[in-house]
């Protein structure tokens, strides 16, 4: 017998964070986000990342400080754990009609104020049998007379590919079966650093089938996707080069999901779902970039 379908408060839980060991830079995070069935789609603290959460924002590299957790990439010594990281928490939350949104201060190893975020997310109805929606926006600007936001990744440093740091999704870990579909072409390797306007995954986990269908703002950021020895996806804000914002020039970031009990077997089943989605314009496939 299927499960009955969940109510919407309970689609999308946020924790604020105040439990996260320092190492792991504590930050508001989503978790569980869970499909109709109630099949959980996100991992806190597993075993092959402990500084994984949910669904969160995070950088490896703002303004000289960790905001991901774990290691820092050197360009002398590789990853090498130091003691510089930084913490996100929440100034106040409120949740309305499905419509949540609130304040997050982003504080320095220093404990230096650096930047101040809007944070909202949104779920909405979606006229396929077993699925929802939810459209995830950051907007971030610097504070306390910090002049801008420098936002730095691994793959700026010299790490090749690992140019993570945004918006971040991170599956449960027990994920098989995994297939992942963009207008970049089938599988994780053609999607990754790809500026394509959307991506699906298709994966299974804890027994059942599901799909989620990803799409972005412009602009358009390049897909970080790791699918081998863990699932995980975000646009990264900077692939391949440092991304700066000041006060009028806002650090902008979104994220849209569909959410989907069953298995996506094709870009147009993907694409079916998304069009559904009321903040999404039907995508488009743009070319692929490094």
């Amino acid at each position: 017998m299927p499960s009955p379908a969940l109510e919407p408060a309970r689609l999308l839980t946020l924790d604020p964070g105040s439990g996260v060991a320092p190492a792991s830079a504590p930050r508001p995070y989503f978790h569980p986000v869970r499909s109709l069935s109630g099949t959980v789609l996100t991992d806190v603290a597993p075993a092959d990342h402990i500084h994984h959460l949910g669904l969160s924002v995070a950088f490896s590299d703002l303004n000289g400080t960790n905001f991901w957790g774990g290691s820092t990439y050197t360009q002398d010594r590789g990853p090498v754990v130091l003691s510089n990281h930084g913490n996100q928490a929440l100034d106040g939350w409120s949740d309305d009609a499905g419509r949540a949104a609130g304040t997050v201060l982003w504080t320095s190893r220093h404990g230096t104020l650096l930047a101040e975020e809007r944070r909202t997310a949104q779920t909405f109805t979606h006229p396929a049998p077993g699925s929802w929606s939810l459209t995830l926006t950051s907007v971030m600007v610097p504070v306390g007379g910090v002049p801008a936001l420098e936002v730095s990744s691994s793959a700026v440093k010299g790490r090749s590919g690992a140019g993570y740091g945004g918006i971040f999704w991170r599956f449960p870990a027990d994920c098989s079966g995994t297939r992942v579909f963009s207008a970049a072409g089938a599988g994780a390797d053609a999607a990754h650093g790809s500026r394509s306007p959307w991506l699906a995954i298709s994966t299974v986990t804890g027994g059942a089938p599901v799909t989620v269908v990803l799409a972005q703002d412009n602009p358009v950021r390049p897909w970080f996707i790791r699918s081998e020895g863990y699932l995980g996806v975000g646009p990264a804000v900077a692939w391949s080069k440092k991304a700066v914002a000041d006060a009028a020039h806002p650090l902008e970031q979104s994220l849209h999901a569909v959410i989907h009990d069953g298995p996506v077997a094709s870009p147009d089943q993907a694409l079916h779902l998304l069009e559904h989605h009321p903040a999404v314009r039907t995508p488009s496939h743009p070319d692929r970039t490094s």
